[in-house]
Formats: C-alpha cells, structure tokens, sequence
C-alpha cells in the first residue's frame, strides 16, 4: 500500500513544540513510524507546505524554520512547498479594535490541491494528512469520493475540528500511541540516543560533517566553524557547542578534519585524504 504524507506546517509545528518542546525530530523516523501504524508498505512522499516568515520578522524564527525545511529537503521522498507569510490587521467583528496577526496564504488551498491531484493520478493508496484545520475537510472528501483513504495525524488532537475527525478515514492520535514520541523524538528510545564515549561522539561528528558539507557545498557554499558548532541541528551529535569543539579538536589532531579560511571566515570540512567508511558510504545526508 502507497502512502502519502500531506504536513500543514503552522499546525505540525505547533503541536511539535507543545508535545516535546525545543527538541530535535527526526521527521524520517516519524514517517516510518506513521507509515506502518496505517498499514502501508511503500512511502509514496511527504510534502511539506508552510508559509515563511518575511524579513520583518523575528531572526530567531526565521532560522528555527529555516533549519527545519532545510533538514526536510535532504530527506529522501521529502518535497517542501513555500508560500509568502503576510502580517494582516483588520477590524475585530466583535468589539471593532484592531487585530494583526499572520495569514499563510495558498497553503491549505495547495494542499488540498495537491491531495486531490494525486489521488486522481492514483498515486497513493492512503493520505496522511498533519493538521487540525477544517479548511482540508474538502481534499479529504474529494479523496475519499476518488476511492483513497485519508488520515488525519496530531501529536495533540484535543484542538481538532470535530468535523474533520468526522471526515478523516481514521484519527491518528500520536500522543496516545505507544512509542510515537519515542519514534520521533532523536533524545527517546535506545538506538537514539547520543554517543556517550569520546570515540563514538567524534564519529558521529564527522558524519554530520560530511553531511554539512553535501549541504552547503551543493550551492557552492562552506561549512563555518561557528555555525557547525552554534546551529547545524544534526541527530546524535552533542548540542553543546563546547563537546562539539572538542570533538573537532581531536578530528583535527588525527589529520580527519582542517580548518581553512574563506573570506575572512573560519571554515571547516572533512579531509580529502580520510577515506568515508564503507557502512557510511551509501547514506544519504
């Protein structure tokens, strides 16, 4: 069975946050998790629609989505779909004064268009739709008309439009499904959890590294030493930027890593000369 992941961004991440808080999640260990628990064999692709903050905004939650899309678009079968995000102020029909707030333009009306598209190309046997918002309602009644079964997923489902369960083929309630915050959050579970020897944490980092680099170099950019070490989100590497550099340091000792400069800037990158291990050469960044 062929699934498809349909993600409101505003809504999936607003659940995210209020469910594990600031907490990296590694977005591909959640669609497998969603994959098997609605009885699929094959993930067709997930696609990600959300609207992007403008230049007026906060720098903190540019970066923050930033970093977020730019992890999704290096997963593989992940399609991130931007719209403008516009400040609006407008009259209040209760009591008149004025209220502004955000409106993410063409994002539910692209989904939903793109819900309906491929089910008509019958791309997909089941949809798994991320929101809380009624404005899907109709993508999943067109989808469900054209013979499809569509889901829709939360991590926090007590905000859910009654008529959207209603509409949904089933609720999937991730909050109350066993080991779906573990299959999501990279801190849970085992087989997620960080290296704690020195060994093990510097292999770790050079992974990062090189998938840092496949990143940035693909448009002809560079891994800063500031940035791998402040921001770069990767999976089981220390958050502090302190282990992080240490890390680097004993890479550097062992001819695995060199600094260089670009433009005044301290950059960092794996060595030509250290071979990729033959268990880490068929991995996608």
């Amino acid at each position: 069975m062929r699934v498809a992941l349909f993600f409101d961004g505003k809504n999936h991440v607003r659940d995210l946050r209020r469910a594990v808080g600031e907490r990296w999640v590694d977005h591909g260990r959640l669609a497998d998790w969603v994959l098997h628990r609605v009885g699929g064999t094959t993930l067709y692709a997930a696609h990600y629609y959300t609207g992007v903050p403008g230049v007026q905004e906060g720098e903190p939650e540019r970066r923050s989505l930033s970093e977020l899309l730019e992890d999704l678009e290096h997963r593989p079968g992940f399609f991130v779909h931007r719209f403008n995000r516009r400040h609006e102020s407008r009259p209040c029909p209760s009591c008149g004064e004025g209220v502004s707030g955000h409106v993410h333009t063409q994002v539910h009306t692209s989904l939903v268009a793109d819900l309906i598209m491929m089910a008509v190309q019958d791309a997909y046997d089941i949809a798994v739709v991320f929101s809380s918002d009624a404005e899907v309602i109709p993508g999943i009644q067109a989808a469900h008309a054209l013979g499809k079964r569509v889901w829709v997923a939360s991590l926090l489902t007590e905000g859910m439009s009654r008529s959207l369960s209603r509409s949904a083929w089933a609720v999937l309630d991730m909050a109350k499904e066993g080991g779906a915050l573990e299959a999501v959050d990279t801190q849970g579970g085992e087989a997620l959890r960080a290296p704690s020897t020195p060994e093990a944490i510097d292999e770790e980092v050079c992974r990062e590294l090189r998938r840092a680099q496949a990143h940035f170099e693909e448009g002809g950019g560079f891994v800063g030493a500031h940035y791998f070490l402040h921001r770069w989100k990767g999976h089981k590497i220390p958050e502090a930027p302190e282990a992080r550099r240490q890390a680097l340091q004993r890479l550097v000792e062992e001819n695995r890593v060199e600094t260089y400069e670009v433009d005044g800037k301290e950059a960092v990158r794996v060595t030509s000369v250290w071979s990729v291990p033959e268990h880490e050469g068929s991995q996608e960044p």
